[in-house]
């Protein structure tokens, strides 16, 4: 795994989705077809987790860009540079913000996301190959979406989770 920079990590985006107007990933929301999921209890979380790395494949690598943090109280800072410290990163989140998972690094994958998920962040999952990304927000859901080739992906996404919804946004006239 490698941590990146803001910088960096749109450099990594450029031809796989598109950055808003202050250089942020778009949303899946923003797509014509998404699905969006409510998080599980916690004690479903790991699996949930789990499900949602599966669910980006296949990838290459996969890009997981914390992008809002400090929003809640619930964040455990200590939990979370222990383990940045264990792959041999110093920075702090706001200096690298950016995680790169190789597709063989699946479980540490899970593992970032679980935590963010703990503490409250908005988090961008992109799979480098641009078949399909997430978006997991800090208010409890999950958004997902897959480009127009692979609209079945945002389906059986949807499918296997209790509680997804599929959205289909409005076509202009």
């Amino acid at each position: 795994m490698h941590y990146l920079t803001v910088e960096e990590a749109r450099v990594r985006c450029d031809g796989v989705l598109r950055l808003d107007q202050h250089g942020w990933p778009t949303h899946p929301s923003s797509e014509p077809l998404y699905a969006r999921a409510p998080f599980p209890s916690l004690v479903g979380l790991t699996s949930y987790c789990q499900y949602l790395e599966r669910s980006l494949r296949p990838r290459e690598a996969c890009l997981l860009w914390v992008t809002a943090w400090d929003i809640w109280s619930s964040q455990n800072w200590q939990l979370y540079y222990r383990l940045r410290q264990s792959y041999g990163e110093l920075r702090p989140l706001e200096d690298a913000p950016a995680h790169l998972f190789r597709d063989y690094e699946g479980a540490d994958l899970v593992t970032f996301v679980q935590v963010g998920i703990l503490c409250g962040w908005d988090i961008h999952l992109i799979p480098l190959v641009g078949y399909n990304r997430a978006f997991v927000s800090h208010d409890e859901f999950v958004e997902f979406c897959a480009d127009d080739a692979n609209g079945d992906m945002v389906h059986q996404f949807a499918a296997e989770l209790g509680g997804a919804e599929v959205i289909r946004a409005k076509q202009s006239s």
